[in-house]
């Protein structure tokens, strides 16, 4: 009986018999081989079927190699009745050591491995994952592997056997190997103006607006806009799409708003106007249009957004496209516009007004002026040369990025008002785009910037020269009466770095980004039904291909984080898509927190209306009294940003839009008052850490004083 069994699993079926041996042992109790024999015939299958796709993990490495089916799954091949074991005795550890050792080694196995499509760095990692499981489970093993590794060492049966049982094992580390050649096709980037057929069936003009800031470029673009029947325009940020609204307004040209968090219909919503401003990810690509403009078209270099500029440079349904942006970018468009079958004309603009450098540095806020901007990276940094500055005497008006739009925009207004007492500015990086300043003098206090490597680090880096040349040309506004812009810095080592990095070429721009759409992702799910949404996009990056001469994947790091936020929660992969391009700050815990909130009431099907997103604030709100709660409410407000960026996309759940937004408005307000008063905060904040900072980082004050 014995060897009748052990023929049988020789030569019977090369597949996984954990579940037939189970069933052979039961029915030879019972004296029933005839049975067992059906039994085995019935189950004939590879060794990779017994594992159904399971739930995928990505390890806490990030690398491609370690995203594998999880060990609950792997383990479910060993055999725990022993079959093997049972039929030919125990294999001796250290001939099963040495035997793998020599299979690992032979180069025959690595390239019969990589004709099946394994390739590094999975094929090591395969190998590496097979060496474990065979050594932590040898008395475990599936049946026919046991007899084989038994054969081998007794027998001198060749240890090329092991091939199959060590390539299935590795389709089943891998499951995404198994569908290769589909899952490679679906993400084939190489010819993404094909993607829009809408667009390739029209001839259109596009019309390059090149030069650098205060040239007037975005003035002849947005002229075009307005004289145009209909029109489109794409901004990248919601402040410049309510500017370039408002612009339209005081020309009696009938325009819509359409960003991300917010509508405004200059009719009504059924009746849409011929106009719309936008944001750049809010563009349709199928609806036609006259005449588009696409702001700040370099954007399309930016490893998170640039997909969308890409995007709509190739699916706007546009007869003719302004494009406003850097020189750098000209090349790369030109050879974009080659592959679309467009038209491009470039128009090139020199800066309206001079822009130098002061003759000196400053070195202590004392030499501070009446319409100056000055300029850092850190927000804590910013209230402490506004503390400095209101001790000083000044009036200060400040600009940071997590400020509500209305906010940075009467912050604005203030600086620029000729009759406010406010002479001097302090903001951060967000003054680089999207608000209209009369800036004498750039200060930059800080020429260096913390940001996020692709590993999700923080790292302390140079800005780069476009970044500096942008925010040094906002000194000089062409039209506010200042002819020659000014541009220094804080101490004198600071102004030669920062002259280093302006003086500097800006190289062109290489490539454009690409977003994998959610139809692609979809398309891998189907393969890969139980593989989450960051090792989905994790895979997808490794197996893509590209035209790397004009274009590159886009890290989408954000995307990723914000996906394995709500990793845990059941929600449909388009839903989940979704709620991954909400607008959401990682720096924030509670943002954090409200995000999974948000997306766990969704799962539910539980709607949020106003009264319960109230409770989860200190509402009714109070004037800050601390920099802290300043802070605080202004995580509200983004709160409510997020809220009201879901209610568009999922209105059963976030049902009490009109109602979020009164409150908003409310909570702007109270925010504006805090900023309006944030010398008289910034005074109650003398902590030991602030006092260092300013001591010991910024010498703010003369020597001697």
């Amino acid at each position: 009986m014995k060897f009748m069994m052990l023929s049988l699993l020789r030569t019977g079926f090369k597949g996984n018999t954990f579940c037939a041996c189970r069933k052979i042992l039961i029915d030879r109790q019972n004296n029933d081989f005839v049975r067992a024999c059906h039994i085995l015939s019935q189950i004939r299958r590879n060794f990779s079927s017994n594992v159904v796709l399971g739930c995928i993990s990505s390890r806490k490495s990030g690398k491609i190699e370690d995203i594998t089916v999880k060990e609950t799954i792997i383990n479910t091949l060993v055999d725990p009745t022993g079959t093997g074991r049972d039929l030919t005795g125990d294999l001796d550890q250290d001939q099963v050591s040495q035997t793998l050792m020599s299979f690992t080694k032979q180069s025959e196995v690595y390239k019969a491995a990589q004709m099946e499509g394994l390739i590094e760095p999975f094929l090591s990692k395969a190998m590496e994952r097979f060496t474990e499981f065979v050594m932590n489970n040898i008395s475990q093993l599936p049946a026919q592997l046991h007899i084989v590794l038994y054969d081998i060492i007794n027998s001198g049966k060749h240890m090329d056997d092991l091939f199959p049982f060590f390539i299935d094992y590795a389709k089943k580390l891998y499951p995404h190997f198994e569908f290769k050649d589909d899952l490679q096709l679906i993400c084939d980037l190489t010819q993404p103006a094909n993607w829009y057929p809408e667009a390739r069936r029209m001839k259109r003009k596009i019309i390059f607006h090149s030069g650098p800031t205060n040239s007037g470029k975005t003035y002849h673009a947005l002229k075009a806009f307005m004289n145009a029947d209909t029109g489109v325009y794409c901004g990248p940020l919601r402040l410049l799409a309510v500017e370039v609204f408002k612009k339209c307004q005081d020309y009696d040209v009938p325009c819509d708003l359409i960003t991300g968090e917010e509508r405004r219909f200059h009719f009504s919503p059924d009746e849409p106007a011929a106009h719309i401003s936008s944001t750049v990810e809010m563009a349709s690509t199928t609806l036609e249009y006259d005449v588009a403009v696409i702001d700040e078209i370099q954007m399309l270099r930016d490893q998170e957004r640039g997909g969308a500029w890409t995007r709509v440079l190739l699916g706007l349904c546009a007869r003719e496209i302004h494009l406003c942006g850097e020189e750098a970018a000209v090349n790369l468009v030109q050879r974009i516009v080659h592959t679309t079958g467009d038209s491009l004309e470039v128009r090139r603009y020199d800066r309206l007004t001079k822009l130098r450098f002061d003759t000196k540095a400053i070195e202590t806020l004392e030499e501070v002026q009446g319409g100056d901007c000055l300029v850092c990276f850190q927000k804590k940094t910013i209230y402490n040369v506004c503390m400095e500055l209101e001790r000083l005497g000044h009036n200060v008006a400040v600009i940071y990025g997590s400020l509500p739009p209305a906010t940075k925009l009467a912050q604005a207004e203030k600086f620029n008002d000729p009759k406010d007492p406010c002479k001097v500015l302090v903001a951060t990086d967000a003054i680089g785009m999207g608000i209209n300043l009369k800036i004498k003098r750039m200060v930059f206090l800080q020429i260096k910037k913390f940001s996020r490597n692709e590993n999700g680090q923080l790292v302390s880096s140079d800005i780069s020269t476009p970044q500096a040349k942008q925010i040094a040309g906002r000194a000089g506004r062409y039209g506010a009466g200042q002819e020659v812009g000014l541009v220094t810095a804080f101490t004198e080592k600071r102004m030669l770095e920062l002259k280093d990095i302006i003086k500097q070429e800006v190289e062109d721009i290489k490539a454009a980004g690409l977003l994998p759409t959610v139809e692609q992702l979809e398309q891998f799910y189907f393969y890969l039904p139980s593989f989450k949404l960051p090792d989905i996009l994790n895979i997808f990056e490794h197996m893509s291909t590209v035209n790397n001469d004009m274009y590159f994947l886009c890290a989408m790091q954000n995307f990723k984080a914000l996906a394995s936020l709500i990793d845990h929660i059941d929600l449909p992969l388009r839903v989940r898509y979704q709620f991954c391009m909400a607008p959401v700050s990682l720096n924030s815990p509670s943002l954090s927190t409200m995000y999974a909130k948000f997306a766990r009431s969704y799962s539910n099907g539980t709607p949020i209306d106003c009264k319960w997103l109230l409770m989860q604030t200190d509402y009714p709100w109070v004037l800050p009294r601390t920099i802290k709660s300043l802070s605080n409410l202004e995580e509200v407000y983004e709160i409510m940003d997020m809220y009201l960026w879901l209610s568009f996309r999922f209105e059963d759940i976030f049902c009490d839009r009109e109602k979020v937004q009164e409150v908003q408005s409310e909570l702007e307000t109270v925010v504006q008052e805090g900023v309006k008063k944030l010398g008289l905060l910034l005074l109650k904040k003398k902590t030991d850490e602030t006092k260092g900072l300013s001591q010991k980082k910024f010498k703010w004050k003369k020597k001697g004083k």
